[in-house]
């Protein structure tokens, strides 16, 4: 996904491929082809990248789009609930290897983390595939005749589950970046971002499923909107900071490559995220402090407020996510133009940020009833349908080709290169 800097170790195309490190236990057992099912399944295993729950994230936000486009179509409704089903499948997929690569690969995976400076910002894909699954929860499984307040709880637990693991994630993230030396001012990349794309979409979410999902009370409503402002003060704060970062890496070492223009769409996330949480929460204040009516803040006059602050600030948030959108079109275009672009999962990176201003303007055209902002919601959809589709196409043919989920030390199997230690 963004810039493949890396630091004593390697990122290729979704596989993360370590020094030799010493295992806890061995490997595979060796059946004397290199090629066989089980040592592929290994090197799959042991090379897995966070990267690829990037792939959960894309499905996952357009889903979210397409249940929330002002423009409902027969049918639209039908297609994101596929998605939704989908991305349950393909985080499930990623989750259950992830999992084996912790149990079978524990140091292999330190290592990755607190070496590769993408690695290590990454890690907050998991959690943001995750937020996805639980707006459709709220939006879609408990507005169903078969769902119900029951699923609104599963919901609401699972948010704040993945707040915790959110936060606590970002920290780490900053903690592993200080201590390891993994980028400075002049080879830092837009990933840095992510883990604060993690916290404004965990606002977002936590906005979607006090409005939209079955029962919500105002009782439990208040935690989750208190404290999803503090969770964009985070994400737009911290971002703030990357970007400032960011420029004096521009100013000093001139534009990415090429083949990692893509990242630069990364720098869209936070804002663009923001913007949405900002509106939603604000309608969600408006719909729940009046009924709380506590104190002088959590009361109906308090909401109204939040409500038109948040359309405000969000309109500001996201026009400076439109022009860092332009800056990094401007960058892949050239690159196109000259036809120095390679595929990689690097270019699943354009979707889930534009996804974010997507939502934004979603938002805009709900709480300011816009035609603009309704046609302009449903023209950045199909393009980002197009943009998800096309990668698919690539994704599958680098798969089948050998290019993806084929670590580069796949011909070698695990119990071998233990062995050698």
């Amino acid at each position: 996904m963004p810039d493949q800097h890396v630091s004593n170790g390697n990122q290729i195309n979704g596989n993360h491929t370590n020094g030799d490190v010493e295992q806890d236990g061995a490997g595979p057992e060796y059946d004397g082809n290199p090629k066989s099912f089980r040592v592929r399944m290994a090197a799959i295993i042991e090379n897995f990248s966070f990267l690829w729950f990037t792939l959960s994230m894309n499905t996952g936000i357009l889903s979210i789009i397409m249940h929330q486009l002002p423009y409902q179509f027969r049918g639209l409704g039908v297609l994101s609930t596929i998605m939704f089903v989908f991305n349950i499948v393909l985080f499930a997929i990623f989750f259950t290897i992830l999992v084996l690569r912790i149990i079978m690969y524990p140091k292999a995976l330190v290592q990755s983390a607190t070496s590769d400076f993408t690695e290590c910002a990454m890690m907050s894909a998991p959690i943001i595939a995750w937020f996805t699954i639980t707006a459709q929860i709220g939006l879609t499984v408990s507005q169903a005749s078969w769902g119900g307040h029951a699923w609104f709880l599963v919901a609401y637990v699972f948010w704040w589950i993945g707040t915790i693991l959110t936060i606590a994630i970002a920290v780490a993230v900053f903690a592993i970046i200080s201590k390891h030396d993994l980028a400075n001012a002049e080879s830092i990349t837009p990933a840095l971002v992510i883990p604060f794309v993690a916290t404004a979409t965990d606002a977002v979410v936590g906005a979607l499923i006090v409005t939209y999902s079955h029962g919500v009370t105002a009782r439990l409503a208040i935690p989750v909107i208190i404290v999803s402002y503090m969770l964009v003060g985070i994400g737009l704060f911290a971002a703030e900071m990357v970007y400032a970062v960011y420029l004096v890496r521009l100013l000093n070492g001139g534009m990415p490559p090429a083949a990692q223009s893509p990242s630069l769409i990364l720098l869209v996330g936070p804002l663009g995220q923001s913007s949405a949480a900002l509106q939603g929460l604000g309608s969600a204040a408006s719909s729940h402090f009046g009924s709380y009516g506590k104190g002088t803040f959590l009361t109906a006059s308090a909401g109204s407020i939040c409500s038109t602050a948040g359309v405000l600030l969000g309109l500001q948030f996201a026009g400076m996510a439109v022009f860092l959108l332009a800056f990094g079109a401007y960058a892949v275009l050239e690159g196109a133009i000259k036809w120095q672009h390679k595929y990689s999962l690097l270019w699943w990176s354009t979707i889930f940020p534009i996804g974010t201003l997507t939502t934004a303007f979603v938002e805009f055209s709900i709480t300011m009833d816009s035609p603009a902002f309704k046609v302009l919601s449903a023209i950045f959809l199909v393009f980002l349908l197009l943009v998800y589709f096309i990668n698919w196409a690539f994704t599958l043919r680098d798969i089948f080709q050998g290019k993806l989920l084929n670590g580069s030390r796949s011909d070698q199997p695990a119990s071998d290169r233990v062995k050698r230690q």
